[in-house]
C-alpha cells in the first residue's frame, strides 16, 4: 500500500452507493441544471468525485490534507475536465460558479471556532449561482454525548489480513470541541497508523442560525442519505441542504 491512511480511510468509509443516489435526488429536487458543476470540499481520498464524474457532471475537489489529496489526484487524474486544490473551507474562492457544493463526512466540524465557521458559509454562499444548493453533513455530537462511547472499534479483512479500527472519543468541555484519536492496526504487525482529529461541538440550531443569517433558504434537513423528505433531526448524523436564491447575484 503506497499511501496507507488514505487506503484505511477508503476501506472503512461509508458504501457510497446510498450517498450518490441521495444527492442525485437533492439535484432533482431543488432543480438543479444538468450536467451540473459540483464542488465537492473536504473530498478525501476522492471516492465521491468519482461516483459525481458517473452521474455526468463536472467536478471540482478540494481537500487540506497531504494524504487524502495525493489520493485524489490519482483519481482525479483519471476523469476530464476536471479540477483539484489543496485547501479547505477557508480556501474557497469562486463566485457565481457551483451548482451544487458538498460537504461529506464531517469537514465542516474541523472550523474549530465561530468566525470560521461563519467565512465559510459566507465563502459557500459567494461560490453558488444563484439557485444553486449546498449539502453538508456533520455529526451530531449531542446525540453522541448522550451515548457517549469512549472507545469504539470495527474489523475488516483486507488482503487476507485482519486489520482493527479503533476510534478513542474524548469531550473537551471547556472548549466544546470532539477530539478523537484514530487508530488502524494490522493484527500481528507493529505498524499502527495513528491521527488525531479535533473538531467542533456545533448543535443544529446553531447552523441552522448560521444558514438562514447568511441569506440560505429551502432549508431542509435530513437524518440518513435513505430519506427523501426533510425530517427532525434524531440521530447521531446531521444532513442538510440549503438553497441560495434564485434573485441573488
Amino acid at each position: 500500500m503506497d499511501n496507507l491512511q488514505s487506503e484505511m480511510y477508503t476501506e472503512f468509509d461509508k458504501d457510497p452507493t446510498a450517498i450518490t443516489a441521495f444527492i442525485r435526488w437533492l439535484a432533482e429536487t431543488y432543480h438543479l441544471p444538468q450536467p451540473l458543476h459540483v464542488l465537492d470540499i473536504g473530498c478525501g481520498p476522492g471516492r465521491m468525485l468519482a461516483e459525481y464524474h458517473k452521474l455526468g457532471w463536472r467536478i471540482t475537489g478540494m481537500e487540506p490534507d497531504p494524504d487524502f489529496h495525493q489520493s485524489a489526484s490519482e483519481t482525479i487524474s483519471e476523469i476530464p475536465d476536471s479540477r483539484l486544490y489543496k485547501g479547505g473551507f477557508g480556501d474557497i474562492d469562486f463566485e457565481n460558479e457551483m451548482h451544487l457544493i458538498t460537504a461529506i463526512n464531517n469537514p465542516f466540524s474541523y472550523l474549530l471556532d465561530v468566525p470560521s465557521r461563519l467565512d465559510a458559509l459566507a465563502r459557500v454562499y459567494k461560490a453558488l449561482t444563484p439557485g444553486g444548493v449546498f449539502f453538508l453533513e456533520v455529526t451530531n455530537f449531542l446525540y453522541k454525548l448522550q451515548h457517549f462511547e469512549p472507545v469504539t472499534v470495527q474489523n475488516k479483512e483486507i488482503d487476507g489480513e485482519t486489520v482493527l479500527h479503533v476510534m478513542e472519543n474524548h469531550f473537551d468541555v471547556e472548549n466544546a470541541r470532539w477530539v478523537l484519536r484514530d487508530q488502524y492496526v494490522v493484527e500481528g504487525k507493529p505498524e499502527v497508523i495513528v491521527k488525531e482529529h479535533e473538531q467542533a461541538v456545533t448543535a443544529l440550531p446553531e447552523l441552522l442560525y448560521f444558514f438562514e443569517q447568511q441569506g440560505f433558504t429551502s432549508i431542509q434537513t435530513y437524518n440518513s442519505y435513505t430519506a427523501r423528505q426533510s425530517e427532525p433531526i434524531t440521530g447521531k448524523t446531521i444532513l442538510i441542504s440549503a438553497q441560495k436564491p434564485t434573485n441573488d447575484g
